[in-house]
């Protein structure tokens, strides 16, 4: 191995961003497109998927945006005629769609649990099965999904929303097993709490300084510190590794 960082690079690669308006989606959206990949970015808000192509092309590296709802299978598979027209396929996806709502068990709605289970794990599911078919025609590709902490720890308000995430982590132990002979790595990349604006109902209320309470290195993550570890998943140096759950914690796990 001649070019031990070249390893990394995720140039010639396209990858494929689900939730990329806003949050950790959209800023792994810009770190693959930093470490060399062209991207298709899908959301529901046009306006802002719009914006975000426009940072990525300031970066010098393709993008193409796409609209939809990925809790419709229809819509995703509109994505997928829409990847194979503008780029010819995909050898990444990173799945980064999802829907919280924090409230105490006793109060979730029918409604909110449904929304939540929609996006974050029937969209995630099929985001994998149908983007990933165009990576089982190549023999190759990388799916990243976004777990959390929360899906082996436990704080109040995110029952709905913990149980969704464990049940992606188990998935991607599935689908690893299911698809390595497709040659297809599926992996998920679990944060802790991120600061992002869709965090700022978990933040409230004195919810900052209890979080910050329990990670050792002693602050929030922000959406750059998944940029490493999103890099090694998607390139080649990490072609040895599937149905991982990598966590970028700040130690939050280890401590619980």
């Amino acid at each position: 191995m001649d070019d031990l960082l070249g390893q990394f690079s995720l140039k010639g690669k396209v990858a494929v961003v689900t939730g990329a308006s806003e949050g950790i989606g959209r800023a792994l959206a810009l770190g693959l497109a930093m470490a060399g990949a062209d991207i298709a970015v899908t959301a529901r808000r046009e306006a802002a998927l719009r914006e975000l192509r426009a940072e990525i092309e300031a970066v010098g590296r393709r993008a193409e945006a796409c609209a939809l709802d990925i809790s419709r299978v229809d819509d995703i598979r509109r994505l997928k005629d829409f990847v194979v027209e503008r780029f010819g396929g995909a050898d990444i996806l990173v799945n980064a769609a999802g829907f919280t709502v924090t409230k105490p068990a006793w109060d979730m709605e029918e409604g909110e649990w449904d929304r939540m289970l929609d996006v974050g794990f029937k969209g995630l599911f099929f985001s994998c099965q149908i983007i990933g078919a165009l990576m089982r025609e190549r023999g190759y590709g990388k799916i990243i999904n976004l777990s959390s902490t929360f899906s082996r720890s436990i704080i109040k308000g995110r029952a709905v929303y913990g149980g969704i995430k464990a049940g992606v982590s188990h998935l991607t132990e599935a689908l690893a097993f299911e698809w390595a002979a497709d040659g297809i790595r599926v992996n998920a990349l679990a944060p802790t709490a991120v600061a992002t604006p869709s965090r700022a109902e978990l933040l409230a209320g004195g919810g900052y300084e209890r979080l910050v309470a329990r990670i050792p290195l002693g602050r929030l993550a922000v959406p750059e510190d998944l940029f490493g570890a999103a890099i090694y998943l998607a390139s080649p140096a990490s072609d040895f590794v599937t149905g991982q759950t990598l966590f970028v914690d700040g130690g939050w796990v280890a401590a619980s």
